[in-house]
């Protein structure tokens, strides 16, 4: 009886967490290229780059590229303080691409990021209809902007964030990101993000396109200057300000590649994961859970398997095939993200050690947290450890 129960609670716990995930596949939708209908609105396009000098003359390359109207569009590098080769490279570009300016974000005032003030500074610059925020290591196609403006126009939108497609190279990137989308997936909720009624809000700050005016009735990123997760702060104040908003996916538009170091990769993570996953609490018990259950899918069929061995029973056979179903159910969906991520399908096995680090990682920032200094790109910033947990 106990092996049968045992099997029912772990096919029940996966069939929660796969209902959940296909849940949040639902209310993902995905941006196609699609026609501009109507006149082209002016917009402004802000890039905050610092340090990227591995990846900004991809991105400025597929700006100036973009197929929306020339005479409509104003591209703002804000070099924020770096110290490889970025604004160099930038300058290069603007010089042979006119809608292209470089500036300098200057000294950094206390209480801001980087970013943000980075992203202040350049929206300062123009007077567009629109603004647009794209990190400086995304990769744009060159419809990207037309078919944004479209699906904004076209919803109602104040605000429309994108998600990128995820450029994987090291073993860091293919373990630990998958397995922290995944787990994105089980535990959040997207239909919140486009739900008027609702405060909550996500959002992607690798792409922002939001109206001017929906911007400065929110109090643009001076309102939500130290902030980590600036994206998703910013979506809200949008949205508590009477803007509509939403999150969309844009694999076949725009590309990223986000950390391309392990040590990149876990300054970055270590910053943002506790805003990413809803503060301290809520990020520790999915650095707890998350292991546990990745773990159980194959301890739970290999006890049973012992099991049965030991007392071969119509009922523990039973209980034995339900839980290596389930187990299989889960490992298919591991899998399905690795094809998804354009990865090998090898890295979808591992993916009880994937959860494994990437548990590490969410208890480092925890600590980060508590200790309340978060590094990044060379600056140290102080944070409040989260009291609302």
């Amino acid at each position: 009886m106990i092996a049968a129960a045992v099997s029912l609670l772990w096919a029940l716990l996966v069939a929660t967490l796969i209902a959940r995930a296909a849940r949040q596949y639902r209310a993902y939708d995905v941006l196609q290229p699609a026609p501009l209908l109507g006149a082209a609105p002016l917009i402004d396009i802000v890039v905050p780059a610092r340090n990227e000098a591995d990846a900004i003359a991809d991105c400025l390359g597929g700006l100036v590229a973009q197929d929306y109207p020339a005479s409509q569009v104003a591209i703002t590098v804000v070099d924020d303080g770096s110290t490889d080769g970025t604004a160099a490279i930038a300058r290069g570009m603007a010089g042979a691409a006119p809608p292209l300016a470089v500036i300098e974000a200057g000294p950094l005032p206390t209480g801001w990021t980087g970013k943000t003030h980075a992203c202040w500074r350049g929206a300062a610059q123009g007077r567009g209809e629109w603004l647009c925020f794209i990190d400086a290591d995304t990769i744009p196609a060159p419809a990207l902007l037309r078919s944004a403006v479209a699906a904004a126009g076209q919803r109602g939108l104040d605000l429309l964030s994108l998600e990128p497609r995820q450029v994987l190279v090291t073993v860091g990137e293919r373990l630990i990101i998958p397995a922290g989308l995944c787990a994105l997936g089980f535990a959040g909720d997207l239909r919140r993000t486009g739900n008027p009624d609702d405060p909550s809000a996500a959002a992607n700050g690798q792409f922002l396109l939001i109206r001017r005016a929906a911007y400065d009735r929110a109090g643009g990123h001076r309102a939500v200057r130290g902030a980590f997760s600036e994206d998703s702060a910013l979506a809200a104040r949008v949205k508590i300000t009477g803007g509509r908003i939403a999150l969309m996916g844009a694999a076949p538009l725009i590309g990223v590649r986000m950390y391309r170091s392990l040590p990149q990769l876990w300054e970055g993570l270590v910053r943002s994961v506790t805003d990413t996953f809803g503060g301290v609490g809520a990020t520790a018990f999915i650095a707890l859970v998350g292991p546990v259950i990745a773990w159980s899918a194959p301890a739970i069929p290999a006890a049973l398997a012992a099991h049965v061995a030991a007392a071969p029973t119509p009922l523990a056979g039973a209980a034995l095939a339900l839980a290596v179903a389930a187990s299989l159910a889960l490992l298919g969906m591991h899998l399905a993200a690795a094809r998804y991520f354009a990865i090998p399908l090898a890295y979808g096995l591992l993916f009880p050690v994937a959860y494994t680090l990437a548990a590490v990682l969410a208890l480092a920032g925890i600590r980060a947290r508590w200790q309340g200094r978060v590094a990044w790109k060379g600056r140290s910033y102080r944070s409040a450890a989260d009291s609302g947990d």
